[in-house]
């Protein structure tokens, strides 16, 4: 039955403008909600077997 479940095939990476980043939604929002890293979290989709921190750094020398 396991074989049946169909995996993901991309997740959610959010991140911030230091480079600092985290899978989990709820610890993202907890460092909004203490202005952890001065700045609010962005998100980014990418594929399971993406390098995230090389995608993370390319979003943002491209946002800058």
């Amino acid at each position: 039955m396991d074989s049946l479940i169909k995996q993901p095939t991309t997740q959610h990476i959010y991140y911030w403008l230091d480079g600092y980043w985290v899978t989990d939604k709820e610890e993202a929002e907890l460092m909004d909600s203490i202005n952890a890293f001065g700045s609010l979290h962005q998100v980014l989709e990418l594929p399971v077997t993406a390098d995230i921190d090389q995608a993370v750094k390319q979003r943002l020398e491209v946002s800058h």
